[in-house]
Parts: structure tokens; C-alpha cells; sequence
């Protein structure tokens, strides 16, 4: 409950950052939990979120990013079904440690229909394998205004994360035990939104950020070191 808490926190305060958090240390302390109960979970936060800046969303650019998710979860549906746990963990460490390195170089994208395309796919396999979907999309909408990004991310997480349980129903690694264990945690998560949206414009936004790539970047080594142990 204190790490989906910590997950809904900085998603609420920055647009995405959910799984991000939760994943590497949740695979390590309650594996059965990534990635169908936090791809509920996330759905769930992104609902939320939708609901609060829907006068921001445009869903003309974000459909690219859309159609790219669907080639990109099968591949991770495809991947969870042949890999073992220890290269999960490898591939959902390495994923998060990517992530970090994107974000420290400040890699400039533009938020062209290729580009949103593309990281969609990219998405789709990290959100089905390991329910880290954000890192990618939010690359390349990060010259957009705030507002603009919390809607844009939102309204893709909710479609991405229904396509997302889709291919994971389908391939038999989701059930009803996901959605009991995502429904037991929706208080923290509610708690994380509502103190986030409280208390977000106080905080300097470079101060979230730092700390937060510090804590990635510890759960990333975790992960890895855990699949290497």
C-alpha cells in the first residue's frame, strides 16, 4: 500500500510516474501483482486524472501513440508468456534505468504522428511486460505545457491500459485474483491523488523531478540485481 501510495503521488504531481515507481519494487517484494493488478491500478489513476484536466485533452495526436500500443502489447504479451522471472526483472530494470538516462540527457523529441506512433509501440511492450508504459510517450510530450501533458498521458493510459489487459486476458495471465488485488488497493491510491493535487503546486518541480529519478534509479538496480542474484 506504501509503494502504490508513493506511485500515485508523483503520477498525481507530474502526469505519469506510477508505474515507473511501483513496478521494480513490487516485482521484488510481491511478484504476482506486476503486471495485471498495477496495469488495473494505473487504469484506475488515469480515470481520475482524465476526469480533472478532460477540458485539456486532444485526442487527435494522441491516437497515433494509440494504434502503436496494440502491435507493441502483443509483443509484450508474446515476451511475458517465454521469458523466465529473472529476465523480466532484468528487462523491467533496464526499462526503468532507460528511462532515467532519457530524462538526465533531456532527449529532444518532437510529437509528430511517427513519433507518437512509435512510442506507443515502444509502450506497449514495456506496459504489458512490466506495466511501465509512461517513460516512452511522455519523451516525447515533454515540450508541451503541463496541463496539456497530465491530460494527454491520462487519456493514453486508459486506452493503453485497456488494450494492455486485453492481450493479457487472452494469453491467460490475467484474472479475477488482478482485480481483487487492484480493488483492495484503490484507497492509497486515491490518498496519493488527493494529497498530490493539493500539494503539487507548492513543490518545486525540480525538486519532484531529482527525486525521483533517484528512487528510479535505485529500483531499477534492484531489479537487476535481484535477477542477477
Amino acid at each position: 500500500m506504501l509503494v502504490v501510495f508513493a506511485g500515485a503521488l508523483i503520477q498525481g504531481m507530474i502526469g505519469f510516474g506510477m508505474a515507473v515507481v511501483a513496478a521494480p519494487i513490487l516485482y521484488i517484494i510481491a511478484p504476482s501483482l506486476v503486471p495485471g493488478t498495477l496495469i488495473c491500478m494505473a487504469m484506475f489513476l488515469a480515470l481520475l486524472t482524465v476526469r480533472k484536466y478532460r477540458g485539456s485533452i486532444e485526442l487527435a495526436d494522441m491516437k497515433y501513440a494509440v494504434f502503436g500500443r496494440v502491435p507493441g502489447s502483443l509483443l509484450g504479451a508474446y515476451l511475458l508468456a517465454v521469458a523466465s522471472r529473472e529476465q523480466m526483472s532484468l528487462f523491467m530494470g533496464g526499462a526503468v534505468l532507460l528511462a532515467v538516462f532519457a530524462s538526465l540527457f533531456s532527449v529532444k523529441v518532437r510529437a509528430t504522428k511517427s513519433s507518437l506512433f512509435v512510442a506507443g509501440v515502444v509502450s506497449g511492450v514495456t506496459g504489458t511486460t512490466s506495466s511501465i508504459g509512461g517513460p516512452p510517450v511522455a519523451l516525447v510530450m515533454q515540450n508541451e505545457t503541463g496541463d496539456k501533458i497530465r491530460a494527454s498521458m491520462s487519456i493514453y493510459f486508459v486506452f493503453s491500459s485497456i488494450i494492455s489487459l486485453i492481450f493479457l486476458a487472452a494469453a491467460g495471465m490475467l484474472g479475477t485474483h488482478d482485480v481483487k488485488y487492484a480493488l483492495m488497493l484503490v484507497p492509497p491510491v486515491l490518498l496519493g491523488s488527493k494529497i498530490a493535487s493539493r500539494i503539487s503546486h507548492r513543490i518545486d518541480q525540480k525538486i519532484i523531478r531529482h527525486a525521483l529519478l533517484v528512487l528510479c534509479s535505485l529500483a531499477g538496480i534492484s531489479a537487476i540485481a535481484s535477477a542477477i542474484r
